[in-house]
């Protein structure tokens, strides 16, 4: 009788445990995400009860929503469709070819994902900007000056920035779920004498269409949220629901106006991100170990050949050109080949009592994103083991609980972080702690999706032969699932790293001089003219860059088989 006791007591124990480990997370999310979206949505709506509903309209009016909403939306629908025009055939030549270096290439594909909007706006400047490689390329040519492009500050530049993005996000989701169709419903549909383009048209793309419509939605609320992108390479032209909230939140100190178009944003993310889940469930399919591979092959005909080496050329080209232009333009002075910029850096060539050096800024940038690892580990390792749980709906609850910081654009969360944490009981505006909680949030969704396939692959048959033979709990997760997870772990823990370091748009609103990070200096090199200004961003996003390519490298050694975060 006492064991029965004792043994109904160490299951409530452990039921008790886990529901503490589960409301780590939940409390969490509700803290630093939901409680922040609840006061811009209580400022938002204030002159509604103050005035009523006419107050919004005079509002809207004032600051002009209705171009910044037919902006943004225009420019993320450019975006989007460009995006899709160009990663749909790279994600066929993934999902359907086998060929030299195609390990190399998907992660060459990857690397833009993870580069700081500041790095790859530097990058642009250097290739297409003012005296750029384009302009001195035509000039060689010519053998005369080349007129000012005058690309840069304009949508095209934007539009050629969110591509370079986002073909990425295209070629992971429709590329994976392209590589995990099953050959035989296409033969099938070949031995009942539909032609190639019937079988693409009826069968392939029909399977596809939910992934399609995911990665777009996605894609366009990526570029919907676009913050410093449009800062660095829009103009005046080009403004939109992101860099107005920022200006009138900091500029104009209107933080009515700010809250009443972060309430606006967070209903379109929030409508985006509702039907991105749905379609996510519904793209889901059923893989046998090793199935993409049956799909995969060597291209045999001349055609065929020539499209895949093509195909690599162009994506080589298109990947590492901006790149490789900006860490040539951190050496290329007026003067020829020489380490000017990077001398520059170190000197406060303006005599500013706010300037910071690279190595402070560094110093910052490094300290921050190490605490927004540990941060995000602390919230995302729970986190997964919840929505990896075999409860029937509580993964599908907290999947979208979890994937939410993902549909809140990362001004909008400093911007809530700004007027909720401002004040007692939670007053984190003086503390440099607001910084690296901002940059978890942003990398949890990322943590948690990277932790919860590998969970969900263990199953319970490793824990339950573990229990048998008298593990207790905590044994089990030591010696069964961290071997397991240690590659996963040290793949998430780079993408907090990695996201953190380059995070810029919530750390503009949060920041002071004395906690200014590399995105935040580099920012303000391009925002000041002249040659030497220019040279020093470029300098300083190589460093970057650096970084994020080495950050790139640890998460792709850890992904696990064919994983996708997405």
């Amino acid at each position: 009788m006492a064991r029965g006791v004792d043994a109904r007591g160490i299951k409530i124990g452990m039921r008790l445990v886990r529901t503490a480990i589960l409301a780590f997370p939940v409390v969490f999310l509700g803290v630093f995400l939901l409680y922040p979206l609840g006061k811009i949505l209580s400022m938002g709506l204030s002159p509604l009860a103050a005035s009523g509903a006419s107050v919004f309209f005079e509002l809207a009016e004032s600051i002009g929503l209705w171009g910044l909403l037919g902006s943004s939306a225009a420019q993320a629908l450019a975006s989007t469709s460009l995006s899709l025009l160009i990663g749909l055939p790279a994600a066929y030549v993934f999902a359907r070819f086998d060929f030299p270096l195609k390990r190399l290439m998907r992660t060459l594909l990857s690397i833009p994902f993870v580069l700081p909007s500041t790095v790859v706006g530097s990058a642009f400047i250097a290739l297409i900007g003012s005296n750029g490689a384009v302009e001195r390329l035509i000039g060689f040519v010519s053998g005369h000056p080349a007129p000012e492009l005058g690309i840069v500050r304009t949508l095209a530049a934007v539009l050629l920035a969110h591509v370079f993005y986002n073909v990425a996000v295209v070629v992971r989701i429709v590329g994976g779920c392209w590589a995990g169709l099953d050959p035989r419903t296409e033969e099938a549909a070949k031995v009942l004498g539909a032609g190639r383009a019937a079988v693409f048209l009826r069968v392939t793309l029909r399977l596809l269409m939910p992934a399609i419509a995911a990665a777009g939605i996605l894609v366009f609320s990526f570029c919907f949220t676009s913050f410093g992108t449009i800062l660095i390479l829009g103009g005046p032209r080009t403004g939109t629901l992101e860099t107005e909230i920022y200006r009138q939140a900091v500029h104009l100190f209107n933080l009515d106006a700010a809250a009443f178009l972060a309430l606006i944003q967070i209903g379109f993310t929030a409508v985006l991100m509702l039907l991105y889940s749905r379609l996510q469930a519904a793209m889901r399919i059923t893989l046998k170990p090793g199935s993409p591979a049956l799909t995969a092959r060597k291209p045999r005909s001349a055609g065929e050949k020539t499209m895949v080496g093509l195909f690599g050329f162009c994506l080589t080209a298109a990947l590492a050109l901006p790149l490789a232009m900006l860490a040539a333009g951190s050496v290329s002075t007026r003067n020829g080949v020489g380490l000017e910029y990077w001398s520059g850096l170190f000197v406060n060539l303006r005599g500013s009592l706010f300037w910071t050096s690279p190595l402070t800024a560094a110093r910052n940038s490094l300290f921050f994103s190490l605490t927004a690892v540990v941060f995000s580990l602390a919230i995302g390792v729970p986190a997964a083991y919840a929505a990896a749980s075999r409860h029937r709906r509580l993964p599908a609850l907290l999947d979208v609980l979890f994937l939410l910081p993902l549909g809140v654009s990362a001004v909008t969360l400093g911007f809530g972080f700004l007027i909720a944490l401002g004040s007692p009981p939670l007053d984190l505006r003086s503390s440099f702690l607001i910084i690296p909680i901002a940059h978890a949030m942003a990398a949890l969704p990322l943590v948690t999706r990277s932790l919860t396939a590998p969970l969900q692959s263990m199953g319970p048959g490793l824990r339950e032969a573990a229990s048998v033979l008298g593990a207790g709990p905590a044994r089990a997760v030591r010696e069964v699932d961290f071997p397991i997870l240690r590659p996963a772990l040290l793949g998430a823990a780079a993408f907090a790293f990695t996201v953190s370091l380059g995070e810029f748009a919530a750390t503009s609103l949060l920041t002071r001089p004395e906690l200014t990070t590399i995105p935040m200096s580099i920012y303000g090199y391009l925002s000041r003219p002249g040659d030497l200004n220019q040279g020093m961003a470029f300098a300083m996003s190589t460093l970057l860059m650096i970084a994020c390519g080495l950050g790139l490298a640890a998460i792709e050694r850890a992904r696990l088989g064919g994983t996708e975060i997405f």
